[in-house]
């Protein structure tokens, strides 16, 4: 059905499931090549750049299609039109983005808003909606009053149950966006590993349908241990991987502690509001002398890298290497700067013993240096921040080997995916099920999964 775009086009108000990889960001960008103006709403900014990506790889005209945040989109018609929207704050935080919502939907509710709407776009589509939270839904629906609206997602993919005020697709989104279809073709694995995506497919059926699900069975590759830190299951065939690879845990420092394990052979990456770079910036900048900026420092390298003393060969250059780190470090002694704490970094990540596996977090404390050092920023917290909201903007670089979580990973692919201690997500408080599903949704080419317990039973997820 995703090949065949023409039943989208008469719809309104009608919502689309579409299970993972089974080909919903070709349909978005296939339908809004067809000449008429497209809004097309997601959540993330890492969403915003794959929609536009693959709409510029398939040549679609720039002007017949708006591709935004529904919090940038909103926020604009909210601070447009500021006596109408209630002159909502300026760079929210927190709950004050629910007063910008607000006001932008005081400002669709008004005609005028209406003719702006409807001069500007023939329709609108909305991506992952079951990521929507109550005031996002108000604002779909208010537009799909405007003009025709489709909303496409995954309830098997709404992973943030924790959060309170997201909405349930079954209570919320069906009685005002009723089904139209369901996505059946798993095309990520059309080329790929189709034996594998259709596995995938029927774990998904299984887990919605509470049926246990057996690891031995299916194309995968299932490791019995009762270790959860087993690195038989990430360097096992380590050199005949070829691509990306991603380790996936629910628990962020387990994550961590997996990615140490590894000695630098998979990185850790950092949720957006990056805790760890924050409380270093804290560190340092209240710090009043050089010895307390030090602490800091060191305390940042200790949990990002380690010094690989086992190593036999050294070069023969490390008499000269090990001056010059200890010329940077004295450096940091002598000025505090953040120029000298950039130095110091360098030249720890450079060293030919050292071994980093938080990179992204060192990388993002030595941008910050910089800037603070350049003074584009008054702080070095307000120059962390710079560097959390451009990555939130950009999106990271591609990394070979990672270590996250299904929560950061979400709508991402890697050609193979690692599971270490799968019964891990049988204790997750909240979407358990839908937690392993996104896991295993991941994988393109193969999927390994580590467990004592080769049959998985998870409560019946919420829908």
């Amino acid at each position: 059905m995703a090949s065949d775009f023409s039943w989208l086009m008469g719809l309104s108000a009608r919502s689309v499931v579409a299970p993972a990889g089974h080909g919903k960001t070709e349909l978005l960008a296939r339908a809004a090549a067809q000449g008429q103006r497209t809004l097309i709403l997601t959540h993330t900014h890492a969403g915003v750049h794959a929609i536009a990506a693959r709409i510029r790889r398939m040549g679609i005209a720039k002007d017949s299609v708006t591709i935004d945040t529904i919090a940038s989109w909103a926020s604009r018609y909210a601070y447009a039109f500021p006596k109408l929207s209630g002159n909502p704050p300026r760079n929210p935080k927190g709950a004050e983005w629910n007063q910008v919502y607000q006001g932008a939907l005081n400002v669709l509710s008004s005609p005028i808003t209406w003719r702006i709407v409807q001069a500007s776009y023939d329709r609108a589509f909305i991506d992952e909606y079951q990521d929507c939270e109550g005031f996002q839904h108000a604002i779909a629906v208010t537009l799909s009053r405007i003009i025709p609206t489709l909303v496409f997602g995954d309830p098997m993919q709404g992973i943030f149950e924790f959060v309170e005020t997201k909405i349930n697709w079954g209570e919320r989104v069906i009685p005002d966006f009723p089904v139209a279809a369901e996505l059946e073709e798993p095309h990520r694995w059309s080329t790929s590993n189709p034996a594998l995506g259709k596995w995938i497919a029927d774990t998904r059926n299984r887990l919605i349908a509470g049926q246990p699900v057996d690891l031995r069975q299916g194309p995968i590759t299932y490791l019995q241990t009762d270790n959860a830190f087993d690195m038989g299951l990430f360097f096992d065939g380590f050199d005949d991987r070829e691509g990306s690879t991603a380790a996936i845990h629910c628990r962020r420092k387990i994550c961590d502690s997996l990615a140490s394990a590894t000695r630098g052979a998979f990185q850790a990456i950092e949720e957006i509001a990056a805790a760890r770079l924050m409380a270093f910036a804290a560190q340092w900048d209240a710090s009043l002398a050089s010895r307390q900026k030090i602490e800091a420092l060191r305390s940042l390298l200790g949990d990002t890298m380690h010094r690989n003393l086992a190593q036999l060969t050294v070069p023969d250059s490390l008499y000269e290497i090990d001056a010059r780190r200890q010329a940077a470090w004295n450096a940091l002694i002598d000025t505090g700067s953040a120029q000298s704490g950039s130095d110091v970094i360098s030249h720890e990540r450079g060293h030919p013993l050292s071994r980093t596996f938080r990179g992204e977090l060192l990388n993002d404390a030595k941008r910050a240096l910089i800037e603070l050092a350049c003074g584009r920023s008054e702080s070095l917290t307000q120059a962390c921040q710079h560097a959390r909201h451009r990555l939130s903007h950009t999106g990271r670089p591609p990394i070979k080997r990672v270590i996250s979580t299904p929560l950061l990973l979400k709508g991402l692919e890697f050609d193979h995916v690692l599971v270490p201690d799968a019964t891990h997500f049988l204790t997750e408080r909240f979407a358990a099920a839908k937690l392993f599903y996104v896991a295993i949704s991941r994988a393109r080419h193969s999927l390994s999964i580590a467990s004592s317990n080769p049959i998985l039973l998870f409560p019946r997820p919420t829908l």
